[in-house]
């Protein structure tokens, strides 16, 4: 079915914008329009650190492709593949999976969405955005003016005002 489980925890981590590197600082940020919501995760590292974390990455997107956990639900991650990059920041990376989550008791149909995401260093922060699909069968789009506006915030300096 898929890759075990420890060569994808690059990309778990992202999902829940952390990983094992020690953080000097994160927000997290949530964002509604008419299209629906998406959320941000600005996490800021050594600056040797954020390099590492986009290296590990790119590396288990390259070999993985589903990965499942139990808590807080028992959740499948499915068909995770690379998508087109933006072009903003330092460096990028942006991919797409499927999200299956099943009642633990058994109680009820699974829940399938679909979750883009892009992911951009922007010399020691990266930025995690990530929209989410309750209908399973249409990807949703991040809001590009999020990226860009943040990605502006962070390229000048403006965060630290």
């Amino acid at each position: 079915m898929g890759t075990h489980s420890a060569s994808c925890a690059p990309v778990g981590s992202v999902l829940s914008g952390a990983s094992k590197y020690t953080p000097l600082g994160s927000v997290t940020r949530m964002a509604q329009n008419e299209q629906g919501i998406s959320t941000m995760h600005l996490v800021s590292y050594r600056e040797h650190d954020a390099v590492r974390v986009m290296d590990e990455l790119r590396s288990a997107l390259a070999s993985c492709t589903s990965y499942s956990m139990t808590f807080p639900t028992d959740t499948t991650f499915e068909k995770l593949r690379r998508t087109g990059d933006p072009h903003q920041g330092d460096e990028r990376v942006s991919f797409r999976l499927d999200v299956v989550s099943r009642d633990p008791a058994g109680d009820s149909d699974p829940v399938r969405s679909l979750q883009s995401f892009q992911v951009i260093r922007s010399g020691s922060t990266v930025a995690v955005f990530d929209a989410i699909d309750m209908d399973a069968y249409r990807l949703k789009m991040i809001p590009a003016v999020l990226v860009t506006t943040q990605l502006n915030v962070l390229e000048t300096g403006g965060h630290r005002r």
